[in-house]
């Protein structure tokens, strides 16, 4: 790997500013640290850089071991000197930055270690994210490219877009780590009741609803995919507009390198052609889900069907085969010593029953039955919509007008009624995107005349209320 594409992670950070998560209280010395992050430097308090005065500091952690101590008395030192040796340690790992004004100590919290703080809260987390509006900047962003052509910023919202199509991608591949991290900590539970609620909350609602179900509708946030490939070969292939963005490219991030700026340009060509593999990812995922479902269902029908300490029962069971003597009356015999095979733990196998085939026993049906299926077989051929069906109305209905609204249109068999509801079908499916359209079965039933509604009044007649839609021949 270039040493370049590693990212200096020390290079921006003290030595020491992951010692105190890194030692037996780590997760105390994190509850204190948020509590102090979020009284003095939180949203609605300062930001980092703005400094504040050590005795303000110590007092904060001092109030939080008052009110709520994770240590929990573990420790037999006073709150004021407790409170001291914890900012002492947060101070010389690097979380907090002193400088001496005068003769009082003042503390804040450098931008950048503000920034580390913000970046593991929010991976610690770990709550859903909504990706359909980062797909819709990522096509703003790629369209704005060429608004103003003459603002060389302007082409810095191709940057931006790549980083959101890396963010989705990234997006759809941590949703099925995470259905598998979920699942594997819910298994643990041995409680049905915690198991349920778990898989409820932080599966079903947090996992499922909010990210998986809506790549499965219709209007899924991904569906503007197409329209960012396509808008990406366009600026690709467009030299004044590549032009633009490689000397910004060269400008900005290659800082006068020409090599330099056209591989960061290619990277993140490459980042924003990928969402056209996403499909793969969405693939996974379904296998993943899948899984999580089979995997909850089997343990909720064990745990229901199950007899009480069932589990406990076996375990002990397992763990006395250890002490029992071989020829014991309790173990099974004619096992040659193996307690613990397929051979006999397996369920005994079942002789499978031949199926024997009985004769065939001819029916004669009476006049009222085969007037009932002469009946069912009309009445289904009536309601039936063909191509032929459906052009047969249409000419008839046109005669030799070029155009026709359904507030013409005449009904006088069920077929007809059949026959005007698809045309219904169809100027709804006009709507559509044109992509949508062409592989569409209904939308290419009929040839030769458009149908679509109309902007201005609807049709009430005797069977229904809709909006008007208007079929014209084509070429009229």
């Amino acid at each position: 790997m270039d040493q370049e594409s590693v990212a200096p992670l020390f290079d921006r950070l003290p030595d020491g500013i992951f010692r105190p998560l890194g030692v037996a209280n780590n997760r105390r010395y994190w509850d204190v640290l948020s509590r102090v992050m979020a009284t003095l430097w939180g949203e609605d308090a300062r930001a980092p850089g703005e400094e504040v005065t050590k005795t303000i500091v110590v007092r904060v952690i001092e109030s939080c071991l008052i009110a709520d101590d994770p240590w929990e008395g573990e420790l037999d030192t006073p709150a004021g000197i407790q409170s001291h040796n914890i900012y002492k340690t947060f101070t010389e790992s690097g979380w907090l930055s002193v400088r001496r004004r005068g003769l009082v100590d003042m503390v804040t919290v450098k931008p950048r270690i503000g920034m580390l703080f913000t970046t593991l809260s929010d991976f610690a987390r770990q709550e859903p994210e909504y990706i359909g509006g980062q797909v819709r900047s990522i096509l703003l962003n790629l369209r704005s490219v060429n608004e103003d052509s003459t603002d060389p910023n302007a082409c810095s919202a191709y940057q931006i877009a790549a980083k959101q199509a890396r963010q989705c991608m990234a997006h759809i591949v941590n949703t099925g780590c995470r259905v598998q991290d979920l699942m594997d900590g819910l298994v643990e539970l041995e409680s049905a009741r915690d198991f349920v609620h778990g898989f409820f909350t932080d599966f079903v609602e947090r996992v499922y609803i909010a990210d998986y179900s809506e790549l499965r509708t219709r209007n899924h946030p991904l569906q503007y995919r197409s329209q960012i490939i396509e808008k990406t070969y366009e600026l690709m292939e467009d030299p004044a507009a590549q032009d633009r963005i490689l000397s910004w490219y060269t400008e900005q991030i290659g800082k006068g390198d020409a090599e330099k700026g056209r591989a960061a340009y290619q990277r993140d060509t490459g980042q924003l052609l990928r969402l056209n593999n996403i499909e793969d990812h969405l693939a996974r995922l379904d296998e993943e889900i899948k899984s999580a479902n089979h995997r909850a269902l089997a343990l909720i029908e064990y745990k229901l069907r199950a007899p009480k300490h069932l589990d406990k029962l076996i375990s002990r069971a397992c763990a006395a085969l250890y002490d029992l003597e071989e020829g014991h009356p309790a173990l099974p015999g004619d096992v040659h010593g193996s307690h613990w095979s397929d051979l006999v733990l397996a369920k005994p196998r079942r002789a499978t029953r031949i199926q024997e085939s009985t004769a065939d026993v001819p029916v004669e049906l009476t006049d009222d039955e085969l007037a009932m299926e002469w009946l069912r077989q009309r009445i289904k051929e009536n309601r039936n919509v063909t191509p032929i069906k459906l052009a047969q109305y249409v000419v008839r209905m046109l005669k030799d007008m070029p155009r026709v609204s359904s507030d013409e249109f005449e009904i006088t068999s069920i077929n007809d009624l059949c026959c005007y509801l698809n045309l219904l079908l169809i100027a709804s499916r006009a709507d559509a995107p044109q992509k949508m359209r062409r592989d569409d079965p209904i939308s290419t039933k009929l040839r030769g005349v458009r149908i679509r509604f109309d902007d201005e009044g609807s049709t009430d007649n005797k069977y229904m209320t809709h909006r008007r839609f208007v079929v014209v021949r084509e070429g009229a």
